[in-house]
């Protein structure tokens, strides 16, 4: 059968060795920098010759992101401080923890309050990171609030269209994407009680009331997982088949002690639920199910979910910088999302935390904090030709520019780089 989608560039085949790493690294030098060329001219056109230029990576392009709960982010003592300085220091990109799901926002049947998600994504938006919409419905019963599961087919229906009416007209054009129906291949509440084509008709209405946002399907266990990586691509052939405007595949990875580290798996110690899989996953598996999804439907995919529970802090460092460095070498990935960080907020326990619980970061919080703010960043200086041009090489993101010139006032300018914006003006007057 005729592919539907072009093949990804290369497979992931490990260096000689198995070293995984250097083919990673060597991924991500190709697909996720540019290079950018800052023009700087006088105000009567002239090319400046040796003007300073300064430039500093301010936010990834691509979404390196985290879980964002209410209650600590509100927090007015250090715990608050230290919470959301984290975040601003690290991250590009945000998802509601709970406030966002139909079980915050009405809790009881006619009484909506969306006044913690907004104060979320006021915060994003006053600090320039993108936010996530999670989740309009999820679909395993245990997640839906009693007085639902109470409810008769037609008026189940009736609270479902206000509820994707209220959501989706809310936040429309606000979100960089909408899980629709967590976990559907987990849950059967929606689809026993409206019937089969509930999901679809979800997407189906969020995209008439927000055409713009893409709409992403959700769920756990597919890394590494065959079985449930074909019933995955059979449920988005499904909702297309139903109409449903499919934009994104997202993938929760909370079991990231399964990551063969150096080769091995060593698992957490504890009883393991069942969204915990135990079997292990290499880089291999790993690119294997991407390139499989990838493949197959030509839709981004965000690792929306991230957690890494171990008990040796620096045993988590290893699992999240694998998990970090594999998902930001595979070009279908768009956004890495931690489902949390403190000690004391993580909802896994501080043995899944990036930060201590007196601010401070652990090993794990520490190697992602260097992974982020200086492997992956790109900050620096030179003096333009004499064709008035400095050329640098850079992570695709915004960049802050300042050039300096004898005689001439000082400027300062955002641009972003990306594959279609290779150059970047700037003009000096006297």
């Amino acid at each position: 059968m005729k592919q539907p989608f072009p093949p990804l560039s290369s497979p992931f085949v490990p260096n000689r060795g198995g070293d995984w790493r250097s083919e990673a690294d060597s991924r991500i030098e190709r697909l996720r920098k540019g290079d950018l060329v800052v023009e700087v001219r006088g105000h009567d056109g002239v090319p400046l010759k040796d003007a300073r230029v300064e430039y500093r990576l301010k936010r990834h392009s691509f979404l390196f992101g985290t879980a964002i709960a209410y209650a600590p982010f509100a927090d007015t003592g250090d715990d608050g401080r230290h919470y959301r300085q984290f975040i601003l220091d690290h991250f590009s990109a945000l998802v509601c923890e709970n406030e966002m799901k139909w079980y915050a926002t009405e809790v009881d049947r006619g009484r909506e309050d969306y006044a913690p998600a907004d104060a979320l994504l006021a915060f994003a938006d006053q600090n320039g990171l993108a936010m996530r919409g999670h989740c309009l419905f999820w679909e395993q019963e245990k997640h839906v609030q009693p007085w639902l599961q109470a409810l008769d087919q037609s008026e189940l229906r009736a609270a479902m269209e206000r509820r994707l009416t209220a959501m989706v007209s809310r936040y429309a054009g606000r979100l960089v994407a909408w899980d629709v129906n967590n976990e559907v291949l987990d849950g059967t509440f929606y689809r026993q009680r409206v019937g089969p084509d509930a999901t679809a008709w979800m997407f189906r209405e969020a995209a008439r009331l927000d055409p713009k946002t893409p709409l992403f399907v959700n769920e756990f266990g597919i890394l590494g997982e065959r079985e449930k990586t074909e019933r995955y691509l059979e449920l988005i052939r499904d909702l297309r088949a139903r109409g449903a405007q499919v934009g994104g595949i997202g993938i929760q990875s909370h079991d990231c002690d399964r990551l063969a580290v150096d080769g091995r798996t060593v698992l957490a110690p504890g009883e393991r639920p069942y969204w915990l899989l135990r079997t292990p996953l290499t880089p291999e598996a790993f690119f294997a199910t991407l390139d499989r999804l990838h493949a197959e439907t030509g839709l981004p995919i965000h690792l929306t979910e991230v957690s890494a529970k171990f008990p040796d802090a620096t045993r988590r460092a290893d699992l999240l910088e694998m998990l970090f460095r594999l998902g930001f070498s595979h070009e279908a990935v768009q956004a890495i999302l931690l489902w949390g960080f403190g000690a004391k907020t993580h909802w896994m326990g501080p043995d899944a935390a990036l930060m201590n619980a007196d601010g401070t970061l652990n090993p794990a919080g520490s190697r992602i904090s260097r992974l982020l703010r200086e492997e992956w960043s790109t900050r620096g200086n030179g003096v333009t030709g004499a064709d008035g041009c400095l050329a640098f090489r850079g992570f695709y993101g915004s960049y802050a520019l300042g050039v300096r010139a004898p005689g001439r006032r000082e400027i300062t300018q955002e641009v972003r780089l990306t594959k279609f914006t290779p150059t970047a003006a700037m003009q000096l007057t006297e």
